[in-house]
């Protein structure tokens, strides 16, 4: 009895020491664990990483890691996000925990791991290398944020994403430039006196000048301006604003091509490269090199300060010191060269660039402080050895202008490389109007914002090929494809084009944030009403409602643009309808006065209404214009753009009104026109 009794003593007191001895392993093996490190997914880390979760973020620090936690659900599924599933964790869904369930966990279970460290290491484990790399994740985590919430703002606009372009992206061009091209259609000094500070206001640093003949010459050259040209007290009053707000003002004079304004002249007739072609001027003529000093003479020294002791008052004087630093020379799209019997028997480019130098030289000699800047399209498919040897590359800056989307396919990786090697410095040039069609009513905003964000990544890009990087960003506007053309998109009407594309280039980026872009304030536009759509919408390049509630200065041209776009759409709609697509108003019956009253009469309906409206809008176009624009030019607008619909309309009036006349119609078939000998028909078969 006693021995069964000690027996079974023993048997307890070992399987007791067993168990301890278990225990104790066990204590011990998950230690050696905890402070060593076991593979995850390939990529060796610490199991107090696998619980508290690795902050590493790729790259050097490599992957991220979640919580070993996470994934044996220690977090409840209500205070978690959803994250990424990660397809090497044997289908697991990983969850990023939120702030609250974080700071719960951690004084539950993570301060607890930590004591233990302490206890065991006699340190903390918070190393300053550790919260370095923590710190430096979490900004790189809010930065990603930003960007993220700041392209998805872009989509939702309509802006295009363009890397490398964002609030934490490079600076803007140092220089923005304004062209304002007054070629036949001058606005008002007062309201280009209200235009400049709104300019300003949107980050502008200078206008390029372009009067073409809007100039007051005099002289031997005063025949060459227009008549409704600006006068010198016209031109002083634009300068003194300029430089009032700190504005550099360029003048641009052509001295190559586009000199239709002086070529048509009969007086200037014997200048053409082109007799029939009044376009360029023959550089071989020495009559042509005193032409166009004599141009150059009366424009710089107009623009010279000290030459207008009347521009500043004597307090401003010493505070703006305003000083003409650059002159553009024009010589884009020379289409005329080398054809005369003086220049013939000489190659093209050295032509060209012969007297490019000629004319820089000319300048240099008389105003050698001023910079020269040439348009860069004559000069792309020039081999770079023939531009080093004409010694261009000291003595002017190219400026290379693109209006379309895609930069690179007309300016490829080699131009810039070969201007680089040639040129020291260098000008980019978008557009925010003028440049997609002759006949445009309003620009296409999103185009133009484009171009001016693809212009600037690419200014990033190959800025750093030129010693002196590029020098800014020229922003066109043009009134007319070249002399000869008519009035397209007019100044107000492109404003809020202006606005869109001067304000990015300004920033280096399409700030998304109405608070802090200053498009909405400079227009005097009404905020947003909610949080929820877009403050602008590009998506459409027509009847954008944003800018035609805005009251900015020739906010009532931009709206009347908008009714008239509306109306001449209709009209033309209706009139391809009845004359193309119905069978009753088509050319066939109105040659031979063959159709049925009612059926006019039907069709005539629509054409009275649009009749009567686009009859209202032309008699207050003249007023609507009145307020920046001179009587010729909106005569001119109303001729060109509202006249012939509204003509079309009278006249398909008046044959409906014939049409219904008749009550009596001959025999089928109808004589048909003479002569058809032409068409292969005879009348008698």
């Amino acid at each position: 009895m006693h021995s069964r009794l000690l027996m079974l003593f023993w048997r307890r007191k070992l399987l007791l020491l067993a168990s301890s001895l278990l225990f104790l392993v066990a204590l011990w093996f998950w230690g050696f664990l905890y402070t060593t490190h076991v593979s995850d997914g390939g990529k060796i880390v610490s199991v107090k990483e696998l619980m508290m979760g690795a902050s590493g973020s790729g790259g050097a620090n490599g992957p991220h890691h979640e919580s070993l936690l996470q994934r044996l659900g220690f977090y409840d599924d209500d205070s978690l996000d959803d994250g990424p599933e990660d397809g090497g964790a044997g289908g697991v869904k990983f969850v990023r925990p939120t702030s609250h369930s974080v700071n719960r966990i951690r004084g539950k279970l993570i301060d607890g791991w930590e004591s233990i460290l302490q206890d065991r290491d006699g340190k903390p484990s918070n190393s300053k290398q550790e919260q370095v790399k923590r710190k430096s994740a979490e900004e790189l985590r809010i930065a990603v944020e930003k960007q993220n919430h700041y392209e998805h703002e872009l989509k939702k606009m309509g802006v295009p994403v363009i890397a490398g372009l964002g609030p934490g992206g490079h600076p803007p061009p140092v220089q923005r430039l304004v062209h304002l091209d007054l070629k036949g259609a001058p606005p008002k000094v007062s309201y280009l006196k209200r235009l400049m500070p709104i300019m300003k206001t949107l980050g502008a640093t200078g206008i390029l000048l372009e009067y073409e003949d809007m100039f007051p010459y005099s002289g031997v050259l005063s025949s060459i301006s227009a008549k409704n040209a600006y006068s010198k007290d016209d031109i002083l009053e634009i300068l003194k604003t300029a430089f009032s707000l700190g504005l550099n003002v360029i003048p641009l004079v052509q001295t190559f091509g586009h000199l239709e304004f002086v070529l048509k002249l009969q007086e200037f007739q014997h200048l053409r490269e082109v007799e029939d072609a009044p376009q360029a001027i023959c550089p071989s003529q020495n009559a042509s090199t005193v032409f166009l000093e004599e141009m150059l003479d009366q424009v710089i020294e107009f623009h010279t300060p000290s030459q207008n002791v009347n521009l500043l008052h004597k307090d401003d004087i010493e505070k703006l010191t305003p000083k003409l630093t650059h002159i553009h020379i024009g010589c884009d799209e020379v289409y005329q060269i080398a054809q005369c019997n003086r220049c013939r028997n000489r190659q093209k480019d050295l032509l060209f660039l012969d007297h490019i130098y000629n004319v820089a030289t000319m300048i240099r000699k008389k105003w050698p402080h001023l910079k020269i800047i040439i348009w860069d399209d004559m000069l792309r498919h020039m081999s770079l050895d023939t531009l080093q040897t004409s010694g261009i590359g000291k003595l002017v800056e190219p400026m290379i202008w693109v209006y379309a989307e895609d930069i690179y396919k007309f300016i490829q990786s080699s131009t810039w490389d070969k201007y680089a090697n040639v040129f020291n410095t260098a000008w980019a040039a978008s557009a925010f109007k003028g440049a997609h069609g002759e006949a445009l009513l309003l620009p296409p905003i999103r185009r133009h914002l484009e171009n001016t964000l693809r212009w600037l990544a690419v200014m990033q890009g190959e800025g750093t090929r030129f010693s002196h990087g590029i020098q800014g960003l020229a922003l066109t506007g043009w009134q007319r494809y070249d002399h000869f053309a008519i009035l397209c998109e007019l100044l107000p009407s492109a404003l809020p084009s202006l606005a869109v594309c001067l304000s990015t280039a300004s920033r280096g980026y399409f700030d998304v944030n109405p608070k802090t872009n200053p498009v909405l304030s400079s227009l005097t536009c009404p905020e947003p009403t909610s949080d929820r759509h877009a403050w602008v919408e590009l998506h459409k390049d027509s009847m954008l409602s944003t800018f035609s509630r805005c009251m900015f200065p020739g906010s009532v041209i931009y709206r009347f643009m908008l009714r008239l776009m509306t109306l001449m759409t209709e009209a033309k709609e209706y009139i391809d309808e009845v004359k193309n697509k119905r069978g009753w108003l088509t050319e066939y019956n109105i040659r031979h006065n063959f159709s049925a009253g009612t059926r006019v009469d039907d069709l005539l309906g629509e054409d009275y209404h649009l009749l009567n409206s686009i009859t209202n809008l032309a008699r207050n176009a003249a007023s609507t214009l009145a307020d920046v624009y001179d009587h010729w030019t909106s005569g001119e607008f109303i001729e060109q753009r509202i006249f012939p619909i509204l003509s079309e309309l009278k006249n398909l009036e008046r044959i409906g009104e014939s049409l219904k006349k008749r009550k009596t119609w001959p025999q089928r078939p109808l004589p048909y026109l003479k002569p058809f000998d032409a068409l292969g028909i005879d009348e008698k078969t």
